[in-house]
């Protein structure tokens, strides 16, 4: 009977104590601040040299079964880390690579408690070159590995699902043959697979971007050969025929989704694409007729425009202005020339795809009732363009310097006067 009595009163001593055990481990998870700072704005030179690296591994030169090598440098990887932080909430991510092994930090934060959960991740390379976790650090308290290998095998795809990835991300590591990391960056030497590419591009389309493709190319299909036949190449009449239908189609749906829809096809279509470079059932979709819509009558400002509102819904203005800059610049040195005029145009777009994230503006609506092209793209007056590097440079002194700044300050002023960027 004492037992029993001894027994009653111990369980519910031991209860709390556990309880209370859980509360302090929790606690000891949990900061009053990010350990990672906010990430800075991305430098258009740090992103020209991303994308040149990405560049040499463009999947349309790989073949299924042919090994490649992607080489990424310190400053690539922190880019890319930051980049995985926007798109995730309220999270910050870096990377930062040692002798044979990538640390990785994380602060997430929870708006809820006013508190920041700090992760800290060490992965090393074994001796058969794949990486392999070695530490895992969250708060205060270093997790042991039978609970860090299962917790980390299934936040990965959580955190990668939440980010718009919804593909098993243990498929692209199976691919590597071997990882190769120094204080320098990180080589990776793989085996491509085409199908599982296509598989990943697919993964990261929004729920029914397929279906809402389909519909915006038949649509356009249709008012391009209109066009042809009127002999008519403005862009603005496309995309009236577009946002009229996602103005439509927008009445029983979610209008930002429409909205970005109309904008990728448009975008593929000015870019020369089909839509099955995208999802593999377009190959069965109606053919792109040929006819360059243009933008004050020029093909290349239409294709800044929609391409730069493009890269503002996907990924943000940040990249999408980034980008645009190291396009003028590497056309400086081997292309084209500089062109403030293109950068009108880029901003321009990146300015309607921010409208549109945001859900300002009755963007559909506008266009869908018709807009002049001078409330949507400023006149050109007076912009430099067809610049080599060294006139650039003789004249503007380069991206920081205050000749420069006053062209980009007449850019924005003309921007800020049309309605439609408001």
């Amino acid at each position: 009977m004492k037992l029993l009595k001894f027994l009653l009163w111990l369980l519910p001593l031991s209860l709390l104590l556990a309880l209370a055990a859980v509360i302090g481990a929790v606690s000891l998870m949990l900061d009053a601040n990010p350990a990672l700072p906010e990430p800075p704005v991305v430098a258009p030179a740090a992103a020209e040299k991303l994308l040149q690296q990405l560049a040499l591994n463009d999947p349309r030169h790989l073949r299924t079964g042919q090994r490649s090598e992607i080489r990424l440098g310190t400053a690539d990887l922190k880019l890319l880390a930051q980049e995985a932080g926007r798109r995730l909430p309220a999270t910050r991510l870096d990377l930062q690579p040692d002798a044979g092994g990538m640390n990785i930090a994380a602060s997430l934060e929870l708006p809820a408690a006013s508190r920041w959960v700090n992760v800290q991740a060490r992965v090393a390379v074994s001796d058969t070159g794949q990486p392999e976790l070695d530490t895992l650090r969250i708060g205060q308290i270093n997790v042991p590995d039978f609970i860090a290998q299962p917790l980390v095998y299934y936040a990965v795809p959580k955190a990668l699902s939440v980010a718009g990835v919804g593909i098993d991300p243990q498929r692209f590591i199976d691919l590597l043959d071997r990882v190769q990391i120094s204080p320098a960056g990180i080589a990776l030497n793989y085996v491509w697979s085409t199908e599982l590419w296509k598989e990943g591009v697919q993964s990261m389309l929004p729920a029914g971007e397929a279906q809402r493709l389909g519909f915006y190319h038949e649509a356009l299909v249709k008012v391009v050969v209109g066009m042809r036949k009127d002999g008519d190449s403005e862009l603005l009449r496309a995309m009236q025929a577009l946002f009229a239908l996602a103005e439509q189609r927008s009445g029983d749906g979610d209008a930002l989704a429409e909205e970005r829809s109309a904008v990728l096809a448009l975008a593929l279509f000015v870019h020369g694409r089909h839509p099955r470079d995208l999802v593999p059932q377009a190959a069965e979709w109606l053919p792109v007729p040929r006819l360059s819509l243009t933008l004050r009558g020029r093909e290349d400002l239409s294709q800044h425009y929609v391409g730069s509102a493009l890269l503002a819904l996907q990924a943000g203005a940040a990249w999408a202005d980034a980008i645009g800059l190291s396009k003028e610049v590497s056309d400086a040195r081997i292309g084209s020339g500089f062109s403030f005029t293109d950068l009108l145009a880029d901003r321009a777009g990146t300015r309607l795809g921010e409208q549109i994230a945001a859900g300002r503006g009755n963007i559909a609506q506008r266009f869908a009732a018709g807009l002049p092209v001078d409330d949507v793209l400023p006149p050109l007056d007076g912009l430099p363009e067809f610049m080599p590097e060294d006139e650039f440079l003789r004249r503007f002194g380069g991206v920081d310097a205050p000749a420069y700044k006053a062209v980009i300050d007449d850019i924005e002023a003309r921007l800020a006067r049309l309605e439609l960027y408001r």
